[in-house]
């Protein structure tokens, strides 16, 4: 079925929004009606609805700069006065005129649409069906993909599950987030269920990388953990519990437990049966100077890089200017390092990797200065050589000094080949060791307390990326992290919040911040970010010389974050873009945020 008028308008927003993210050349001509019509064709489209992921709107643009500002662990180098900049210290975007803003909503729907025009297509193609049912797998897991991102973004969105035929169509009014989640599900039920099995991806597509029916599984792992954070609390959460209560019944989940349940077992379901493993050294996951760098048994779900096809992103605005180790030596780049981990950040990383606090000075001696987990050096600079001067430049933290040259800088997207404007390190959307995670938060989120059976299966899980940190060394095994004992933590509460802390170690710089901090709720948010880092930032002089916005004084009105739980709850979703509140006509609300 032809759609001209949905051809055209995907057009126009596949121009407006797609600007230098990687561009693929076809390797055929195909006409409008070969579109559909062989396996080569279909095999294009689906690489051109992954291709939607690199829109620098999405994971390694706009939706890691502005969004993951909003959650306390990632920052802008330098002070801003920019919505952008100020919305973070509210920890969500409020501005819904922000150009981000609008062009993050517009990348997503555009991916949506893609997959959408994909499927609508589908059943009249004369390809064998067993190939098209392998086809409309993947699809509808890269659609659950995109929703999912929305419904924890924007919560309550449209729901489009075909292409629309007219203008109208394209303004549907918006659906109970819980409904958007069964969405989700499931696409990733029948993803799992058609997916190519591993054997067969790399049979039809050998060496691409291409996903298999376990991502599928994976990803519903973190669906179930996602829902059971947002009903461990519901009066604490961006909904208002005496208009609506979220109904999952139709997934299967009736509380908080059966979703932790359902998470705890799908996630462990892929660790023992599924084809994933983790690599043996955290450290060859961000090497990137090896053929095997890009086929690692622990990627579950990446965007990958490319020098010959556009920027990285990621490189572009995280690295520093001219540092050792890429092709960067003679091209400056004015962009370099905008986006850096918080001090808080590095701080609770050290902190939780069995690190020590600084040895001398007044205020060196309240901050964690230095840890040997080798995760921390496979993350960070600890210092760089400026190939445009030649002169060592020492980032923060100074071992034992707070205050330094430069700040702190994520390296994970070094790569040898970087030049300012591309890159080949990959961006990791999913990875085994988040199934560890997932499980682990799961079974200490049902447990009752310490000793009990729950209590133990999250210890060990967390032990196992623990035990795999510690041989991330070249000779023998690093000190830390030490592994957690049945001890370590006296409540559940104190265990979860280090199983959360424990992602951002093991994670930090994936793009999974800003998702995390909001998902458990305002109480959470407030315990464990805004009031610890204001803390943080006030009770320590040196951080003066800081220009970190959260740092109060240091930008134009001294912002700390706030405290209060309704202004808290207030920022666990983000606004809808203005174009979109203006063309909807059929609601004027901006979401269904709890104090409408």
């Amino acid at each position: 079925m032809k759609k001209v008028l949905y051809t055209m308008l995907a057009a126009l927003l596949f121009l407006q929004s797609c600007s230098g993210f990687l561009d693929e050349k076809p390797t055929t001509s195909l006409s409008e009606v070969d579109v559909y019509n062989s396996e080569q064709a279909l095999e294009t489209n689906i690489n051109g609805c992954w291709l939607t992921m690199n829109n620098v709107s999405l994971w390694k643009g706009t939706m890691y700069e502005y969004f993951q500002s909003g959650s306390g662990l990632i920052v802008w180098g330098g002070e801003r006065a920019t919505d952008e900049w100020l919305d973070g210290m509210y920890f969500t975007k409020y501005s819904t005129s922000l150009t981000g803003n609008k062009n993050l909503w517009i990348a997503v729907w555009l991916g949506i649409n893609r997959c959408n025009r994909l499927l609508d297509n589908l059943p009249g193609s004369p390809v064998d069906e067993g190939f098209k049912k392998e086809i409309a797998g993947e699809a509808r897991l890269l659609r659950a993909h995109f929703y999912f991102t929305a419904a924890r973004i924007w919560g309550d969105v449209p729901i489009l599950e075909s292409s629309p035929d007219e203008q109208s169509e394209l303004y549907n009014r918006r659906q109970d987030f819980w409904k958007v989640y069964k969405l989700v599900l499931d696409d990733l039920d029948f993803a799992w269920q058609n997916m190519r099995d591993p054997a067969r991806a790399e049979e039809v597509a050998p060496g691409k990388n291409r996903p298999n029916k376990w991502a599928a599984l994976a990803l519903k792992a973190s669906v179930y953990l996602t829902i059971g954070s947002l009903l461990s609390a519901p009066d604490d959460n961006f909904w208002d519990s005496s208009r609506r209560t979220p109904d999952f019944s139709a997934c299967g989940i009736s509380n908080a437990a059966d979703a932790f349940t359902l998470a705890y077992n799908t996630a462990e379901q892929v660790i023992a049966e599924g084809p994933y493993r983790l690599a043996p050294d955290y450290r060859l996951l961000f090497r990137w100077t090896e053929p095997g760098d890009w086929f690692l048994d622990e990627s579950i779900l990446k965007i990958t890089s490319s020098n010959k096809s556009g920027q990285n992103y990621c490189a572009v605005h995280m690295l520093p200017a001219y540092p050792e180790g890429t092709a960067n030596k003679v091209t400056g780049n004015t962009n370099a390092g905008r986006v850096r981990p918080s001090r808080f950040a590095v701080e609770n990383f050290i902190k939780y990797s069995g690190g020590r606090k600084g040895t001398s000075g007044t205020y060196n001696t309240r901050i964690y200065c230095k840890t040997t987990d080798p995760r921390y050096a496979a993350t960070f600079f600890d210092s760089y050589v400026n190939q445009s001067t030649n002169k060592k430049v020492t980032a923060y933290p100074n071992d034992d000094k707070i205050t330094s040259a430069s700040d702190a800088y994520i390296k994970k997207y070094l790569d040898p080949t970087y030049d300012v404007t591309s890159g080949r390190g990959d961006f990791y959307l999913l990875r085994f060791a988040e199934m560890y995670l997932i499980s682990a938060e799961a079974a200490a989120s049902l447990s009752a307390g310490p000793g009990d059976a729950w209590w133990d299966a999250a210890i060990s899980r967390v032990n196992n990326l623990r035990a795999r940190a510690r041989a991330s060394v070249d000779n023998g095994l690093a000190a830390a992290p030490a592994d957690w004992t049945s001890a370590t933590f006296a409540n559940t509460t104190d265990l979860v919040n280090a199983i959360m802390w424990e992602r951002l170690i093991e994670m930090t710089g994936e793009g999974h911040e800003w998702f995390d901090v909001h998902r458990r709720g305002a109480t959470w948010l407030r315990d464990n970010i805004a009031v610890p880092a204001n803390e943080f930032y006030l009770q320590n002089a040196d951080m003066s010389t800081y220009v970190d916005y959260h740092y109060p004084g240091a930008g134009p009105r001294g912002y700390i974050f706030p405290t209060d739980i309704t202004d808290l709850r207030k920022g666990l979703l983000a606004a809808y873009p203005e174009s979109e509140l203006r063309l909807n006509t059929s609601e004027n609300r901006q979401n269904d945020f709890f104090w409408q």
